[in-house]
Order: structure tokens, then C-alpha cells, then sequence
């Protein structure tokens, strides 16, 4: 087993600690390297005054041969492991407040630090208009030489990542699970072609399921890996705004198409523009900012945005798709089909909701699970799209 720049250490020093932990730059700033830190043991570790007493307890219940299962596993499915020693980790990301002390990566990372990268995120519940913006920035920003990043899921997400991919340039889906977690499998061919022109990245094992908190976790990577975050469409209370809130944390610039007033998809969008975020109207109000930056970036000012039928709404399938070879996505009678690969708990879940919209407790006694459990069960329902959520904590069935 090739094992380079500390992979086992850090793999075990980041299931030890918890993912997002604040201490992995600690470790670089007083240690040389992973393999340092792992052989200081306990005494070193009770001296060097940045870890608590549940960190060092957990770290003496460190396991390298825990790690080493996890790097074959990452072998034999062509995966890459990328540490924070590793030369081809990213500086950006590198520079943040709690980097990933690992990185795995289904596909090539490219130039990061030589390159342009911009984060497009938005809600999944997109309208038309959302989907063609998030669309034509993808695709003009990547025809200009920047790397398109995003989080690979259905709406803005993926439509930008559309984008980037028709203008044969690179696209970065930072996932909020292992990459071979069977995530959103509408998204399954998208995320192929991603890895295959770009890369898919998660800071989590391979089959590491998603919980509600990893997303929000994912977030940071998105923005600590980019120079400035676009939010094309999103709700008050949408996830792409703890994304921006992030950028802003991290010092990246910050974004925003303005919307629709009366639209419930543009309210935070709209309020970003009012407090701090850039208003874009076209790709170019993005890439001024960077010219002095990034010479080599291209002027796009000129370029066609491909025909209005490669921007359709991924999560609505036409005629047209069934003839299509690239973005499939499976239609609603496939529902069965992505049950049958549900944890139990959605199961159990999807199994007591109807059209009537409940409440969590409702859900809990029906089902008989825990309400942490519902929670974990309706996240994984929601990636799915096989669940509605309404006002007042309520779901129903789609």
C-alpha cells in the first residue's frame, strides 16, 4: 500500500477530532507533520496546549489500521486522497479558519491556486429564470478561464455546473457525504461527468453517509476553495446563505443576481445585495474584479450561451431527455428504486407521511424513532425529493 504525505495519520487524526475541527491547523503550527503529532502520544499532547481533554481521550483510541482500510477502499474504487501536507491541496482552502485535514477526490483537482474559482449556489427550488441565469454564468465563467464550484445538487447547483461542463471547461461538485454514498441519484450521470472533466470532493470517507449537519459543514470547503461566491436564487432561510455568510467569515467576495421582489426564491438574494453582497447583472461584473488577479482570463463578453433547451429543469424530465445520453434523470416511477436504497429510518419515515402535511413528534410517534431520527430520516428524504417540507416544521409526501 503507497501511502504519501501522512494519509493514514491524518485520517485518523481527523476521525479522532471531528470533522471541521478548528485544531488541524494547530497540529501544522507546532508540529512537522501528522506522523509527529501521532508519535508525540500523550504526554505531547497534554503539553502542547491546544487540545482538550476529550480531544486527547479520543486520539488515544486512534487506529491506524481503521485508516488503512479506508485507504484501500479509496484505492480500489480510483479515489485520490489529497492531506493538508499534500502539495496539490489547495492554498485557499489551506488558509481558512478549519480546513479538511483530508480530501477525497473522485476525478483530477486542478490548478486552484493559477486559476479563477467562483462558487455558484442557489436553492434547488429554482424557477426558469434561475436556471437560465445560473446556467449562462457557469457556462460564461468557464469559457473564460475560471473553475466553476459548487455542491452538486438538483437546482442552481447542477444547472451551474451544466453550464461549465458545456463550455468544456472545469467543474467541482464539494459533496456533503462520502462520494460513494448513494446521494441524489437524479444527479448520478452530472456527477460522472463532473469527475470526468473535473473533480468530485468531500472531506468524508467514501461510503460516510449525509446527516442534516454535514451540508452546512460543506459549505465552508465550497467557499474556502474559491475567490468569491455567486448566489444566483435563494430563499431566506436557504442553506446558500450560511455558504455566504461563510465567504464573508473567510474573506472571499461576495455575489448576487438580483430577483424578483414578489418571488419567495429571491429574498435572500436580494437582501445580500442590500447589505453586502456585489449585484451581477452579467458575467462580467464578476470577472472585473479579477483581471489584475488572473491575466489569462479570457474576455467572454462576445460568447453565445448554447440553445435554451440544454437549461431545463434537471428534477422535470421531457420527452426530449429519453433521447438524450448526457444529465438523465430518472422520472417519478424510478421512486421505488431509490427507496429501496434508503436507510431504514427514511424508509419508516416515508412510510407513515401522506399528502397531509405533520409535525416532527407526529412523525416520531408513528414511526416509533427518535426525533433526532426523524430529522436525519426527512434530510435524506429531502435530497431525494421525496418529501415536501411546508410552514411550521409540517411535511408531506410529494
Amino acid at each position: 500500500m503507497d501511502l504519501k504525505f501522512n494519509e493514514a495519520y491524518w485520517i485518523a487524526i481527523v476521525d479522532a477530532l471531528g470533522f471541521g475541527s478548528s485544531k488541524i491547523n494547530s497540529i501544522l503550527g507546532y508540529y512537522k507533520d501528522a506522523k509527529s503529532f501521532f508519535d508525540a502520544g500523550l504526554d505531547g499532547w497534554r503539553l502542547c496546549g491546544f487540545l482538550s481533554a476529550k480531544n486527547i481521550e479520543k486520539l488515544r483510541a486512534m487506529s491506524l489500521n481503521k485508516t488503512y482500510k479506508v485507504i484501500e477502499k479509496c484505492e480500489n474504487l480510483g479515489y485520490e486522497i489529497i492531506t493538508i501536507e499534500n502539495p496539490q491541496y489547495p492554498k485557499k482552502l489551506k488558509n481558512i479558519g478549519n480546513p479538511p485535514g483530508v480530501l477525497y477526490v473522485k476525478g483530477r483537482l486542478p490548478s486552484f491556486d493559477d486559476s479563477l474559482c467562483i462558487s455558484i449556489v442557489g436553492t434547488r427550488s429554482s424557477s426558469a429564470y434561475g436556471n437560465k441565469i445560473s446556467f449562462e454564468m457557469g457556462y460564461k465563467l468557464a469559457k473564460a478561464g475560471a473553475i466553476v464550484i459548487s455542491g452538486g445538487a438538483i437546482g442552481i447547483d447542477c444547472l451551474a455546473q451544466k453550464g461549465a461542463l458545456q463550455a468544456r471547461g472545469k467543474a467541482i461538485a464539494v459533496l456533503g457525504c462520502g462520494i460513494n454514498f448513494n446521494y441524489l441519484m437524479a444527479n448520478k450521470n452530472l456527477r460522472d461527468a463532473i469527475a470526468q472533466n473535473g473533480a468530485l470532493v468531500s472531506e468524508y470517507p467514501p461510503d460516510y453517509r449525509c446527516f442534516f449537519w454535514t451540508f452546512p459543514m460543506r459549505n465552508r470547503v465550497i467557499s474556502g476553495m474559491s475567490d468569491g461566491i455567486l448566489v444566483v436564487e435563494a430563499g431566506e432561510k436557504s442553506g446558500s446563505l450560511i455558504t455566504a455568510k461563510m465567504a464573508l467569515e473567510q474573506g472571499r467576495d461576495l455575489f448576487a443576481v438580483p430577483g424578483n421582489i414578489n418571488s419567495s426564491v429571491s429574498d435572500g438574494t436580494n437582501k445580500l445585495i442590500k447589505i453586502c453582497a456585489k449585484p451581477v447583472m452579467r458575467v462580467e461584473d464578476i470577472l472585473e474584479e479579477y483581471y489584475h488577479l488572473y491575466p489569462e482570463l479570457r474576455q467572454v463578453s462576445d460568447v453565445n450561451v448554447p440553445a435554451a433547451h440544454t437549461m431545463k429543469k434537471l428534477t422535470v424530465p421531457d420527452e426530449d431527455d429519453k433521447n438524450k445520453s448526457d444529465f438523465k434523470v430518472p422520472n417519478k416511477s424510478s421512486n421505488r428504486e431509490v427507496l429501496d436504497k434508503l436507510s431504514a429510518r427514511a424508509n419508516a419515515i416515508f412510510e407513515v407521511l401522506t399528502e397531509k402535511p405533520m409535525v416532527v413528534d407526529e412523525l416520531s410517534e408513528l414511526a416509533e424513532l427518535s426525533v433526532p431520527e426523524v430529522l436525519q430520516a426527512i434530510t435524506e428524504l429531502e435530497l431525494y425529493e421525496l418529501i415536501r417540507p411546508h410552514a411550521g416544521k409540517h411535511y408531506s409526501r410529494i
